[in-house]
Order: structure tokens, then C-alpha cells, then sequence
């Protein structure tokens, strides 16, 4: 479903690393190994306010990835772990300080009929990786990630799509709260020029949190969401979408937005997004209101060679408290061969305020935090094809 979808593409992309992928066009089994080595710096492990402790990091990352792909059926299957060693903190030292394992099938039974199934485990001793849609940054703990999501797509006739789908999604810290959610989405889109296309979604959400915190001496929090949108492409390289409506949650109505413009680059692409929605933060009980402003740019500057940078901002509320992050990713790759490629990037957070434990910091609430991480990157992938 789109936020499962976003949360996932969004991890991905998180650090501003261009990651080399392999594209196999071709009916058959297939499998990719990879394995990557970097060197990074981080001045602000703890994420506190006031005496931050800085290291360097050798981080190794074994990956695979297998699939099939067919005209009606598809599967991908995908697993990788860091392991990280730290020059001046042994004690963080670990074989295993991330895990992520994923797996997405797509089924075809007719031309007019796509089933989907999209599975996701991630496990993290920084949590801050976890907080996407929010851009939270929270201190380390151990934190862990899982969802599922079927869904199915109906096209009734060239002009009319209809999308249906259910995502279950369990968060925990290790200390915190756990939350699970329960969503139900239901869309239908239809394309009333070849330039227009509008929408008509609902949204359900159950948010279910631990016994280790409540919301307001309530442990759930449901909400209804209903919405309409509209996507015009202006010329062949400008579109820009538009969607809104009521959130209907715990006797309150609230608005929900999301707005975004695209411009594609003949080796490149920008964006610039707002969304204003209701979110959970990893560990903590309760939901929270965020605004944010994202932009991204991609571009090829020279053969090869890709740059990115994301800049967002991001605004928090819970229950008369408040959050701003104000982040910064830059990044760029080039293939030195057909199977090794270097890569670089920068990550910038700047915090103010806090939402009670989960962004309570040694340096105590409402105290600004600074992070900075660099790191540099060698990736080997080596695509195989089996049948």
C-alpha cells in the first residue's frame, strides 16, 4: 500500500546514498550477492544536547538478493546486516547492529486483475531510521520493525482503477512502547483527460500501543480518512498532485494534506513535497500531528556520476508539545567498474524540543541537537542469473 510503500522507499533512501541496482529483464531465477564496506564518522552517537561523543566506524554489509520474474508472477526476496566497529566505544561493537529482510510478490491472473503481497522486517540499535515519516532523531536503543501488506488492483476499464488493501505494521524499542497498526485502504482513481487524473480514497487506522504507556488513560487510537485528489500533468516534464480531507479521530476532525510537484531533468529529476498527517513515533505511546516540507534532487552531472540532495523540515505535536527537525542528506556514487562502485554521503539533523521519553535526551528536553555523519563506501555487486 502507498505508505507502506513510502516508508520502505524512504528507508532506502534515507542516508542521501545512491545504492547501485541491477535491472534483469528477462523470464528466470535470479540472485544478486553484494557486499559493502564503509568508513564513517559520527559526531553525535547518543544524540544528546550537551557532550556529545563522536567515532569513527568500520561498517561491513553483506546483502542478497533472489527472485523470479515472469510475465504474470514475480517475487523478490531481499536480506542484508551490518556489522560495525567502533574505534573509541568497543562496547557498541556488534556483528549484527542492523538486519533488514524483505519480500514483495506481484500476480497477474488476468491483464485486468495485479495481486501484491509486500513483507518487511527491520531491526536497528538506532531508531532514528525507523522514524521516516516523521523525521524524528531519538536516542540508541534496540528497535525493531515488521509488516506485512496484501493488496489487489482492478481495472474496470481504461479510465477506471480500483485499489484495495490491508497493512499491519509492529513497532517496538527496546524500554519503549509497542505499537501496532492496523490500516485499511480503499481508492479509486479515474482519468478524466489524458493530462487528469482524479481520486477517491478511505483510509482506516487502528493504532494499538503496549501496556508500557497509554494515551490519555486510552491504549488505542482509531481514525477514519477520507479524501480526494487530483493529478494534472502540466507538460510532458512538470506534474503536479494534490490530495486532501477530513481525518476523523477520537471525537476531533482534523485536515489532512499532501501536496507535491515533479520535474524530471533529461538526467535527472526534482521534487518538492508537503504532507500535513497523523503519525506514530517508534517507542512511544500515542500519535502525533506532523507538517512537513520535503525536497529531492537527483541528476546525472557527468557520465556515471550521480549526485543527490534532500533537504526537509519537519514539525511534531502531541498534546501541547512540540518538535522541529531540519534535516540535510548529500550524496553521490560512480561505478569504477561494471560490478564495484564508490559511494559518499553527508547526513545533517538539527532537533528542537521534545515528546516526552522517546525524544528526551541526556541533555534534557527543549535543548537544541546538532548530528553530523559522513561516511565513504565500496559496494561489489555481482548479478547472477540461474535459469
Amino acid at each position: 500500500m502507498p505508505r507502506l510503500g513510502w516508508r520502505i522507499g524512504a528507508l532506502a533512501l534515507l542516508g542521501g546514498v545512491l545504492v547501485p541496482t541491477v535491472a534483469l529483464a528477462q523470464a528466470g531465477f535470479y540472485f544478486t550477492p553484494s557486499f559493502s564496506f564503509a568508513e564513517v564518522y559520527d559526531d553525535n552517537l547518543f544524540f544528546t544536547a550537551s557532550n556529545p561523543e563522536s567515532d569513527f566506524i568500520s561498517r561491513f554489509t553483506p546483502a542478497i538478493q533472489a527472485g523470479y520474474q515472469s510475465d504474470p508472477l514475480t517475487i523478490l526476496g531481499r536480506y542484508s546486516f551490518d556489522a560495525e566497529v567502533y574505534a573509541d566505544h568497543p562496547e557498541l561493537n556488534s556483528p549484527q547492529v542492523r538486519q533488514r529482510a524483505s519480500i514483495d510478490l506481484n500476480y497477474l491472473p488476468t491483464r485486468l486483475l495485479t495481486l501484491s503481497f509486500n513483507g518487511g522486517y527491520f531491526e536497528t540499535q538506532t531508531p532514528s531510521e525507523l522514524n521516516v515519516l516523521t523525521g524524528l532523531q531519538v536516542g540508541r536503543s534496540r528497535a525493531h520493525s515488521r509488516s506485512f501488506a496484501p493488496s489487489l488492483v482492478y481495472q474496470f476499464n481504461p479510465l477506471t482503477t480500483g485499489t484495495g488493501g490491508y497493512t499491519f505494521t509492529r513497532d517496538e524499542a527496546s524500554g519503549g512502547v509497542s505499537t501496532d497498526t492496523h490500516a485499511i485502504n480503499l481508492a479509486f482513481d479515474r482519468r478524466f483527460t489524458p493530462r487528469d487524473t482524479g481520486s477517491l480514497g478511505y483510509t482506516f487506522r487502528d493504532y494499538v500501543f503496549g501496556d508500557n504507556g497509554t494515551t490519555a488513560g486510552n491504549d488505542t487510537v482509531t481514525s477514519h480518512l477520507l479524501t480526494l485528489g487530483w493529478t494534472r500533468e502540466i507538460i510532458p516534464l512538470i506534474s503536479v498532485t494534490l490530495r486532501a480531507g477530513p481525518r476523523f479521530s477520537q471525537g476531533s476532525v482534523e485536515p489532512d494534506l499532501y501536496a507535491s510537484i515533479g520535474y524530471k531533468l533529461k538526467s535527472g529529476e526534482l521534487s518538492l513535497t508537503y504532507a500535513k498527517s497523523q503519525n506514530t513515533v517508534i517507542g512511544q505511546a500515542g500519535t502525533v500531528n506532523t507538517d512537513s516540507v520535503v525536497a529531492s534532487f537527483r541528476y546525472e552531472v557527468v557520465r556515471l556520476l550521480q549526485v543527490s540532495a534532500g533537504a526537509g523540515f519537519f514539525r511534531n505535536t502531541q498534546e501541547g508539545s512540540e518538535v522541529k527537525t531540519y534535516s540535510l542528506n548529500l550524496g553521490a556514487s560512480y561505478p569504477i567498474t561494471a560490478w564495484l562502485t564508490l559511494v559518499g554521503s553527508y547526513q545533517f539533523n538539527y532537533q528542537q524540543g521534545a515528546l516526552g521519553s522517546a525524544t528526551a535526551t541526556a541533555g534534557g528536553p527543549g535543548q537544541d541537537i546538532f548530528h553530523n555523519i559522513v561516511s565513504v563506501s565500496l559496494v561489489a555487486t555481482y548479478p547472477i542469473r540461474v535459469h
